[in-house]
C-alpha cells in the first residue's frame, strides 16, 4: 500500500488536493479530488498512461473557491461525494456561479454528486464519512479510512473549519473516536472573527432600532447565517425585528428548510420599496453592492441619510464608503483563531500533517513546529505519505525529528493499527442542531445585551406599563385582596398614590420645559442632494453635534424670510 498526495493548484487558493492510493486496484491508482478550486486540471495532473483515474470528488463546501473547476473535472465520470446541506443548495449556488463566474458543465455536476451522510465506499478496502466543519452553513470535512491486510489507516482532511456553529450547523468536533495518522489542515485562520462578528450584528440592530432603513449586503450563506444570528436573537430577546433575505440568499435560506423567527424571504422583488422599510434589516448580494440585488436596493438608498448600508465581506473586495447614507464595513472571513489550529493538532497528534489554504511564510511557520510530519510544500509533485518500508518523511526533515516521530506513532499505535472492516466508531452527525446556542456561533451575548439596552414597553399617562386588552396586570400572590390584611391594603393603596402623583410631577415637569424652552431663530439651508441644514443665527447658543432637538415649524408671510423655532 503506497499513499501520496499532491497539491492540485498550489498557485492559486491551495485549498485543493490529490489523494493517491496505490495497491487497492490491480493496475490502477485510486485518485481523490479534494475540492476543486481555481485553476484545478486532472488531466495535467493525473497520468493515464501510468493508471491514474480520477475514482471520486469530495467536495467540502459550497463557497467559489472550492467548486469552480467542478465542471472541468469530470472527464473520468467520478462521483461528487458532498454533505447533504451542500447537496441542498448546490443547484442555486452553481446557477449563480454560472452567471457571475462563468461556471460549466452544470447539469454533469448535478449528475454525478451524491450527498452522503454516513459511510461510502469509495473502492474495495477505501471508504469516507463526512464530518462537520462549522465555517459555513452545510460544511464538512472528510475522513478517509484505508484497510490494507487488516491494517487500518486514516485521513482526515478538515476542509474550511471552525469549531464553532455556523447558523445551527455543528462545528468541526476535536474529538473524534479514531486515531488520525494523516491530518489534511486548512491553516487559514482568523483572530478577530468573533468580535467583529458581534459589532456587525449590534450595528445592525442598533441601527434598524433607531428607525433606520438597514441593508446589509453579503454573500448568499453568510446572508444566510446574518439572518439566522439576528432572527433568533431578537426573538430570544422578544424585541420582534422584521428581517428579509431577496435574491440569491433568499433561495439558499429556501432550500436548507430554515424557519427562523422574524424571518422571511423574498427571492425575487418588483421595485426596492417591496423590501426596504424603516426599522427593519434586508439582506442581499453580492457582498458589495456593484451588482445583483445589492446594487438595485443600494442605489434607492444611497442618498437617503437615514438610511444604513452594512457590507459583510469575507475576501479582498474594496467596500463602498461614499454615499449620503450611513455606511459600515465589516470582514467577516469564518476561520479559526491560531490556538483553535494548535488544538487541533494537539488533539489528533497525527503522524502526517499536510498544510493547505495557506502560502508562503504562512504555511512553512507550521514545519517545525508539531510532533509530526509537516508538509508544507508550494509545487504540484507528489509526496509519498506511506510506503513499504512505513510512514515517510518530508526531505527536509532531520534524522533525529523522523526518530523522534516515528518512536511516537509506534508509542501511540497509530503507526500499525490492528483492526477489520467491521470494526466501526460513532462519528458526529453533520445535520442541523435542534437547539439554538447563539454563544456557540461566536456572538458575545454580554456585549450585545451591554450595547443595546431592553427596548422598554408601551406605558401609560400615569407610568404603569401599558396591558393588552384580553390582559390584567399581574400582581404577586401575596398582594392578592382575599390575603391582604387592612394594614397591607392600605400600605398598597398609599404606594399606588405616591406612585400616580410621581408620574403627575414628571409630566409637568415635562410641560414645564416644554413652555420655557428657549425659542431661537433658524435659517433654512439647501445643501444639496435632498439635504437641508438648519443655520442658527445667535452665535452664543451651545449646540453640539449629534445633539437631538424639538423643532417647531411656524409660517411668516411670503415677503420675510422663512423661520423655524428650535
Amino acid at each position: 500500500m503506497h499513499i501520496q498526495f499532491q497539491h492540485a493548484n498550489p498557485h492559486s487558493g491551495r485549498e485543493s488536493l490529490i489523494l493517491r492510493f496505490d495497491g487497492l486496484l490491480a493496475d490502477q491508482t485510486v485518485c481523490v479530488l479534494v475540492d476543486a478550486g481555481a485553476d484545478v486540471d486532472t488531466t495535467t495532473l493525473l497520468d493515464e498512461d501510468a493508471g491514474e483515474y480520477l475514482t471520486a470528488i469530495c467536495l467540502t463546501h459550497a463557497h467559489l473557491d472550492h467548486y469552480q473547476s467542478l465542471g472541468t473535472n469530470l472527464s473520468h465520470g467520478p462521483p461528487i461525494y458532498t454533505g447533504d446541506g451542500t447537496a441542498r443548495i448546490l443547484e442555486d449556488v452553481l446557477e449563480t456561479g454560472r452567471e457571475h463566474h462563468g461556471f460549466t458543465q452544470t447539469e454533469e455536476v448535478l449528475n454525478r454528486l451524491e450527498p452522503i451522510t454516513s459511510w461510502t465506499q469509495i473502492a474495495p478496502g477505501l471508504r469516507v464519512h463526512p464530518v462537520p466543519a462549522g465555517h459555513t452553513p452545510g460544511a464538512t470535512g472528510f475522513l478517509f479510512e484505508v484497510i490494507d491486510d487488516d491494517i487500518r489507516r486514516t485521513i482526515l482532511v478538515t476542509g474550511d473549519f471552525t469549531t464553532r456553529r455556523a447558523a445551527g450547523y455543528p462545528g468541526f468536533n476535536l474529538d473524534l473516536p479514531v486515531e488520525v495518522d494523516t491530518l489534511v489542515l486548512t491553516a487559514a485562520t482568523n483572530d478577530e472573527f468573533e468580535p467583529t462578528l458581534t459589532d456587525a450584528i449590534g450595528t445592525i440592530l442598533e441601527r434598524a432600532r433607531a428607525g433606520s432603513t438597514v441593508l446589509t449586503t453579503a454573500s448568499g450563506l453568510t446572508g444566510v447565517q446574518t439572518a439566522y444570528l439576528l432572527g433568533h436573537l431578537t426573538d430570544q430577546w422578544d424585541d420582534p425585528l422584521p428581517i428579509t433575505l431577496v435574491g440569491h440568499a433568499a433561495k439558499l435560506y429556501e432550500s436548507l428548510e430554515y424557519t427562523v423567527p422574524n424571518v422571511t424571504t423574498t427571492p425575487e422583488f418588483s421595485s426596492p420599496t417591496d423590501v426596504l422599510t424603516a426599522g427593519s434589516v434586508t439582506i442581499a448580494g453580492p457582498e458589495v453592492p456593484v451588482g445583483g440585488s445589492s446594487k438595485r436596493l443600494f442605489d434607492s438608498i444611497r442618498d437617503d441619510p437615514g438610511a444604513t448600508l452594512v457590507q459583510l465581506t469575507s475576501g479582498p473586495s474594496d467596500p463602498l464608503s461614499s454615499a449620503t447614507c450611513t455606511t459600515h464595513h465589516f470582514p467577516l472571513s469564518n476561520h479559526p483563531t491560531t490556538d483553535t489550529i494548535d488544538a487541533v493538532v494537539d488533539a489528533f497528534a497525527p503522524i502526517q500533517t499536510i498544510i493547505t489554504h495557506q502560502q508562503g511564510s504562512a504555511a512553512t511557520q507550521y514545519k517545525d513546529k508539531y510532533d509530526s510530519f509537516v508538509w508544507a510544500t508550494d509545487d504540484t509533485d507528489c509526496y509519498t505519505l506511506l510506503d513499504d518500508a512505513g510512514w515517510t518523511p518530508p526531505p527536509w526533515v532531520t534524522e533525529q525529528t523522523t526518530r523522534q516521530v516515528r518512536a511516537t506513532a509506534t508509542t501511540n499505535g497509530s503507526l500499525l493499527t490492528n483492526g477489520s472492516a467491521e470494526l466501526e466508531y460513532s462519528l458526529p452527525i453533520t445535520t442541523r442542531c435542534n437547539d439554538v446556542d447563539l454563544a456557540a456561533e461566536g456572538l458575545d451575548l454580554e456585549q450585545l445585551r451591554t450595547q443595546i439596552p431592553s427596548r422598554p414597553g408601551p406605558r401609560l399617562s400615569n407610568g404603569a406599563p401599558e396591558t393588552k386588552a384580553d390582559e390584567t396586570p399581574s400582581m404577586p400572590a401575596e398582594t392578592n385582596s382575599e390575603s391582604r390584611s387592612p394594614e397591607d391594603t392600605e400600605t398598597a393603596e398609599t404606594q399606588t398614590v405616591e406612585q400616580s402623583l410621581a408620574a403627575i410631577d414628571e409630566r409637568l415637569g415635562r410641560i414645564e420645559s416644554a413652555v420655557t424652552s428657549r425659542e431661537l431663530t433658524a435659517h433654512v439651508v439647501d445643501a444639496g442632494n435632498g439635504t437641508i441644514l438648519l443655520r442658527v443665527d445667535d452665535p452664543s447658543v451651545d449646540l453640539k453635534h449629534g445633539q437631538e432637538l424639538r423643532v417647531r415649524l411656524s409660517s411668516r408671510d411670503l415677503d420675510t424670510d422663512a423661520a423655524t423655532d428650535q
